[in-house]
């Protein structure tokens, strides 16, 4: 008898499924209306936060052009050129810009995307294009290093007329007069695909110094900084989404919450809610 007294206490003290339905059922309108209030009002409040823009460039460059876009060497003059940061010292002012400015080089296409964020469209944009016209300038090598790539690309040019005059010659000769055996034929033709291999790798050669000594050009740039109507933040949809989602969570806690403590009135949840005061270092209840 005592036994079946027990598992009859145990189920009354477990909290069932139908428990947890009952509580909700009786706070719905509170988990309702509360999240959807809450939603609204950080859906109005979006509406006055400061908006913020972007301008967005893409163009054919490498990861160094990426970190010449954010230093010093082109932030400085953009800031003097637009007139900005008139109320800071030089360096708060480039802070702030360089925060302004983001460029990445992207692992599929290998394309830079310059991306600026101002508080107006035009803003951005005009910002966009002066980090863009400092960069041409300042990816332009200037006096040892330009002398020393010109150099070069006076020595591979040279180079690469040589191998052209050479491949010309023995082609003629080989049109003149076969070769008069097989092992003359195939060092012929040996030969003949050295010098083409090196007339390959002067091209490229050539194709990369001129690349360097001319430095970053406007041909690079896929698409040119961009004018949106459309702010990018705050963006109101995910605010008030994000609000009415968290706001339903932290009520349905809350309600869980508030029912666990005005059940305590039986002596088991008197015990467990002994214990989580003790845990706590909380005076036990009166």
């Amino acid at each position: 008898m005592s036994d079946a007294t027990d598992t009859v206490d145990d189920a009354a003290g477990e909290t069932t499924l139908l428990d947890l339905l009952v509580v909700l059922a009786e706070n719905l309108k509170l988990l309702i209306v509360g999240p959807l209030l809450a939603g609204a009002c950080a859906l109005g409040l979006s509406f006055v936060l400061p908006k913020t823009y972007d301008s967005v460039a893409i163009l054919q460059a490498d990861a160094s052009i990426a970190s010449l876009m954010t230093s010093a060497a082109v932030l400085d003059p953009v800031i003097e050129s637009l007139g900005l940061g008139k109320d800071e010292t030089p360096g708060a002012a480039r802070d702030r810009l360089r925060e302004q400015v983001k460029a990445s080089v992207g692992r599929t296409d290998k394309l830079l995307t310059l991306t600026v964020s101002a508080a107006t469209a035009e803003q951005a944009r005009a910002i966009a294009t002066a980090v863009l016209e400092q960069t041409y300038a300042q990816s332009k090598p200037k006096g040892v290093e330009r002398a020393r790539l010109e150099d070069q690309l006076a020595t591979v040019r040279e180079r690469a007329k040589i191998a052209d005059a050479a491949i010309a010659a023995l082609g003629k000769q080989l049109v003149a007069s076969a070769p008069s055996s097989a092992t003359s034929l195939v060092e012929a033709a040996r030969g003949y695909a050295e010098l083409l291999n090196t007339s390959v790798a002067t091209f490229t050669q050539t194709f990369s110094l001129t690349e360097k000594v001319e430095g970053l050009s406007p041909s690079r740039v896929v698409q040119p900084p961009t004018l949106t109507n459309q702010p990018s933040r705050p963006k109101k949809t995910l605010v008030a989404v994000g609000t009415t989602l968290a706001t339903g969570v932290l009520l349905l806690l809350f309600v869980f919450a508030r029912q666990a403590f005005s059940s305590a009135n039986d002596a088991e949840s008197a015990r467990k809610l002994a214990r989580i005061r003790q845990a706590l270092g909380m005076k036990p209840a009166d």
